[in-house]
């Protein structure tokens, strides 16, 4: 009785130590290969509990094995957009500037009472209130809703809504993300053209984010700035 109760307890210290290591996350924000290391790290944690033939070492490699992994596979997707892509997928934009993508919706598998359902729970009674729907990396769904439907500030009162959108990250860490520019419906050339005149290079900036109103943000890897776009 005493050898399994050591033997709980170090499996529950390991359990929590090796999800700690993974990153503060609600399992709903789970990677994918997130949340199948973690079923399989739990698997591996019951064996030695259940059956005392089984050395906790012959458990612990297995869970190390796994963890590396997972830290290797977090800093790959972390610098290769590829890797991103392969490994986690992308996100789908399900409605862009407040027209619904059907054939996005359909290759997702997701019903419009399923969508529907989800956009109320994100305090969205109806799509034409969205201008943006997400179904991000990890499954949840991002709403933006249109300025008109947004709660009213008192800083905003009385004034015309500006229609925003979306802010597209278009350079993440010193890397120019192609997809993105293209959905913000910007070009390359554009692109170089608002980093010139405002003097600064693509390795120097940690992120780069233009929304469709034009407005840019950009944070350099020293210092943190917020310009709009000049007419």
């Amino acid at each position: 009785m005493a050898t399994v109760f050591f033997r709980t307890i170090i499996m529950y210290v390991l359990v929590i130590a090796a999800i700690r290591l993974m990153g503060k996350r609600q399992v709903g924000e789970l990677e994918v290969s997130e949340l199948v290391i973690t079923f399989m790290l739990s698997e591996l944690a019951v064996l030695p509990i259940s059956d005392k033939k089984i050395p906790i070492l012959q458990t612990l490699i297995p869970i190390i094995t796994l963890l590396s992994a997972e830290v290797i596979l977090s800093f790959a997707t972390s610098k290769s957009a590829l890797c991103k892509k392969i490994f986690l997928g992308r996100p789908s934009v399900i409605i862009k500037k407040g027209v619904l993508n059907q054939k996005e919706l359909s290759r997702l598998r997701m019903s419009t009472s399923e969508l529907l359902s989800e956009l109320r729970l994100k305090g969205a009674s109806s799509i034409s209130e969205v201008e943006y729907a997400i179904i991000e990396d990890n499954g949840q769904l991002s709403v933006i809703k249109k300025e008109n439907y947004s709660p009213v500030t008192p800083d905003f009162e009385g004034k015309t809504a500006e229609e925003k959108g979306i802010s597209h990250g278009v350079i993440i860490e010193g890397k120019i993300y192609r997809e993105n520019l293209n959905m913000s419906g910007k070009s390359e050339n554009w692109l170089r053209a608002q980093l010139s005149k405002r003097k600064v290079r693509i390795k120097d900036i940690y992120l780069m984010t233009v929304d469709d109103s034009g407005n840019v943000f950009i944070i350099t890897k020293t210092k943190e700035k917020k310009e709009k776009k000049e007419n």
